[in-house]
């Protein structure tokens, strides 16, 4: 269990921004429509498990990203413009903010990983993919699923 949350205002920002780097991943960025159902899939998921966590730091991340409601989402300004490169930068987002919990709170680092995890989850699953007029279709798309797979194994490597 996490003794303390010493963590600075821009070490929370980057705690705080994780989730939501998370979901977009699996959104198509070209679309605001589809990457907005995904990151508002994101706050409703952390919202949920908000009271069945027993992490200290999730519950405190999720207070902090849900008191952000009513504020306009949009993506990152320095999201790069190809999917590839837009890929690595949502990803070394999720990095970044695992490697700082593995630095601040060991303890909260594999929690913290596999929230993350679940949140993209999440949101891959919130749209389907093909089909036609709601008929057929993936819950999570063969792309969505490389992705996560890219998501899981960049995270496992970090702790």
């Amino acid at each position: 269990m996490t003794h303390t949350l010493d963590f600075t205002t821009q070490e929370w920002g980057v705690l705080e921004r994780a989730p939501m780097l998370a979901g977009l991943l699996v959104g198509d960025l070209t679309d605001p429509e589809s990457w907005l159902s995904e990151l508002y899939a994101v706050f409703n998921s952390a919202q949920a498990l908000e009271s069945a966590s027993e992490s200290v730091l999730i519950l405190a991340v999720t207070e902090r990203m849900l008191a952000r409601d009513g504020e306009s989402i949009g993506l990152p300004v320095d999201l790069p413009q190809s999917s590839s490169a837009a890929r690595a930068y949502l990803i070394a987002g999720c990095l970044q903010a695992v490697r700082l919990v593995a630095q601040k709170v060991p303890s909260e680092v594999e929690p913290f990983r596999q929230w993350l995890l679940h949140l993209a989850h999440t949101a891959a699953a919130s749209t389907k993919e093909g089909g036609f007029l709601g008929i057929g279709g993936q819950q999570i798309s063969a792309t969505e699923q490389t992705i996560l797979h890219e998501l899981e194994t960049a995270l496992n490597l970090v702790g």
